[in-house]
């Protein structure tokens, strides 16, 4: 029996750090796409399952990201709004001067930092699973084609069985 886990298990951001996530797999899976047009039933099938399951795992990886995101945006926010309304005890009395300390903090350019960081690699893990995707159906479209192809050029098992008869070849030019 598999072990349960909840959705706050499975989304935890303890550690989490988004330019560690290993892609290895992603990259390898996209380096083994055929550079040309020439792709096997057999090998379009098997890439079409994989691009699928890749696309998959890009959204589990998506779901972890948008949380951490918005987690990052609105601390960001925050840090932002408290440098803000501290900076009349450091002697900023104008909106602007205000602003100014606390866009230019430390505090803020560290949350800014890791907001950009959970930004990019969303925008990563949205791409390559676009990607993922639309390979997908290209490797369904070219299994489609081939046996599309096949059924209408009159050679396979079943061509000619006009009576329930299986015969083989080509079908009668009638």
């Amino acid at each position: 029996m598999t072990e349960r886990m909840t959705v706050r298990q499975h989304l935890s951001l303890d550690n989490f750090r988004p330019l560690d996530i290993e892609i290895a797999e992603f990259t390898e899976l996209a380096n083994s796409m055929p550079r040309d047009a020439n792709v096997d039933v057999a090998i379009a099938e098997g890439l079409a399952a994989k691009f699928l399951r890749a696309a998959d795992r890009c959204s589990e990886i998506l779901s972890t990201l948008i949380l951490a995101e918005s987690k990052t945006k609105s601390i960001m926010s925050s840090v932002k709004g408290r440098l803000y309304l501290g900076a009349s005890e450091e002697g900023h009395r104008t909106v602007k001067e205000r602003e100014a300390y606390s866009e230019s903090h430390e505090d803020y350019t560290n949350a800014v930092d890791a907001y950009n960081e959970m930004h990019a690699a969303r925008r990563f893990f949205e791409f390559k699973q676009k990607w993922f995707i639309e390979t997908h159906n290209l490797m369904k479209l070219r299994i489609r084609g081939e046996y599309n192809h096949k059924k209408s050029s009159g050679f396979s098992e079943t061509s000619g069985s006009d009576n329930g008869e299986k015969s083989w070849g080509e079908k009668p030019w009638t």
